[in-house]
């Protein structure tokens, strides 16, 4: 299992953000669910760092995400975080999205012994300006081969990867936040 990271995860998060707001896409498996319960509390951890940052509780997220219906494509664009920051009051949003192979791609690779990989995309943008003053791609590789890897055995090597690609991403953020 390979992971790698894109190089403008190097950037720092400007001390200026003393308020930050954490979005991610509705998820509707149990393993999404954790994985963004994971970055959720990382988010919090990055009080340790700083101090006087504050994370905006999710419940007063959830219903301005609701009333402004910007979860309906499971995903939240850049400028519907920037809206929904505003409303918040907050200095920054922090954006993830964690992407697995599907069903089908765990299927499909049965037969072909590709599967693709965990990608943990998280950015944070400054709501004032627009800016995005962070952002990392993580992708972790999935090791399967169709010679050695049943459809059975696939979702645990799913989920280590999932589990790798957070681990990493959650480093990335305290890296940003230092």
């Amino acid at each position: 299992m390979t992971t790698s990271t894109n190089p403008a995860s190097s950037l720092q998060v400007p001390l200026k953000v003393k308020r930050l707001a954490v979005v991610y896409p509705r998820a509707h498996s149990r393993e999404l669910i954790s994985a963004y319960s994971r970055l959720e509390v990382a988010a919090f951890l990055l009080k340790v760092q700083r101090p006087a940052l504050t994370i905006v509780e999710r419940q007063n997220l959830r219903t301005i995400l609701a009333e402004q219906s910007l979860q309906m494509s499971g995903a939240v664009s850049d400028d519907a975080a920037i809206h929904v920051g505003r409303l918040l009051g907050v200095d920054g949003i922090l954006l993830y999205r964690i992407e697995s192979p599907t069903m089908r791609d765990q299927v499909w690779a049965r037969f072909s012994g590709q599967l693709p990989p965990v990608l943990v995309t998280s950015k944070v943008i400054m709501v004032e300006s627009g800016e995005v003053v962070f952002h990392a791609l993580v992708t972790a590789s999935v090791d399967a081969t169709a010679s050695d890897v049943s459809f059975v055995s696939m979702g645990p090597l799913v989920q280590a990867a999932m589990n790798e690609g957070i681990t990493q991403t959650i480093t990335d953020l305290q890296d940003a936040f230092r």
